[in-house]
């Protein structure tokens, strides 16, 4: 919802790289990504050459791999947070969440 000029004033002040939270209201897993992300990281990148890290909702390889297609980082929180819920203090839950996290890693390459 941020419009242009402002995407403009905010990434010239920004160092390191560009976080876009690409989804308004509520984290959490979600089914879908935002329709949002290549039009906003288009706007973002006319205005900076830093790299982006898009999250918000990212719960899978698939849309892990979906927004890498117009990002250089991607962040994964609640679907992490999920899996470490579910897993409690399982004696596997290091090696579920190592899992989990290597499939996302291989859904971007």
């Amino acid at each position: 919802t941020t419009p242009p000029d402002r995407v403009e004033l905010i990434v010239k002040r920004g160092k390191g790289f560009i976080y876009y939270v690409s989804r308004e209201g509520v984290t959490g897993m979600q089914q879908t990504v935002s329709d949002t992300i290549g039009p906003m990281t288009r706007i973002i990148r006319e205005h900076t050459d830093i790299p982006i890290a898009v999250g918000f909702g990212i719960s899978n390889a698939e849309q892990a791999a979906e927004v890498a297609k117009n990002a250089e980082a991607i962040v994964v929180g609640s679907a992490i947070v999920n899996q470490i819920a579910d897993k409690g203090r399982a004696a596997d839950l290091v090696q579920t969440v190592k899992s989990f996290t290597a499939n996302l890693i291989n859904g971007i390459r």
